[in-house]
């Protein structure tokens, strides 16, 4: 058996086919953030884990198919997502909890307020169409670079660029009275 601890995931990936094994290591490297990923669009925590289960067994069943073109994490990221809004619209469920929690500064007026503040820049976000919404999520909550969210959603870098300032400016103007 190889260690697989200081394999990189494309390797990894290649490795799966001779020893499900590399399989484990993809997933004990990723499974925190694909929940995660899952968890801010379903904002259900056990409905979250069903939906990172299902994302590695759909990505172990299409590994064949996973030509390397973007990273690992990011294939698994676009999958667990799909996943994760089709779980949304069979349940009728609301999307995401798009804010990670942010620490208390001072006193209960003031955590009221960021509270009331979170919870409008989540329904602004929420409100945004999946076209904007999707790719802002996957940059500003998934960290992903404009060019693996283009490959991802394959559409051009531009179109990338202009739907997150677009929903950037939607929520902008959503947010107005918090500036």
């Amino acid at each position: 058996m190889a260690d697989y601890r200081d394999m990189t995931d494309l390797e990894l990936v290649a490795a799966v086919e001779s020893d499900l094994e590399a399989f484990g290591e993809l997933i004990r490297r990723h499974q925190d953030f694909v929940y995660g990923a899952a968890l801010r669009v379903v904002r259900n925590p056990v409905l979250a884990q069903d939906v990172a289960q299902d994302a590695f067994v759909r990505a172990y069943k299409a590994l064949a198919d996973f030509r390397g073109q973007a990273a690992v994490r990011s294939w698994l990221y676009r999958i667990a997502t799909n996943l994760a809004l089709n779980a949304v619209q069979r349940r009728r469920e609301y999307p995401a909890e798009a804010l990670p929690e942010t620490p208390a500064a001072s006193g209960p007026e003031r955590d009221a307020m960021r509270g009331q503040m979170a919870a409008d820049l989540r329904a602004a976000i929420e409100a945004l169409p999946d076209d904007l919404r999707i790719p802002l999520v996957m940059r500003e909550y998934g960290g992903m670079p404009y060019q693996e969210i283009a490959d991802d959603l394959d559409m051009p870098l531009n179109t990338v660029r202009t739907r997150i300032l677009r929903a950037r400016r939607s929520l902008r103007t959503a947010m107005e009275e918090w500036q």
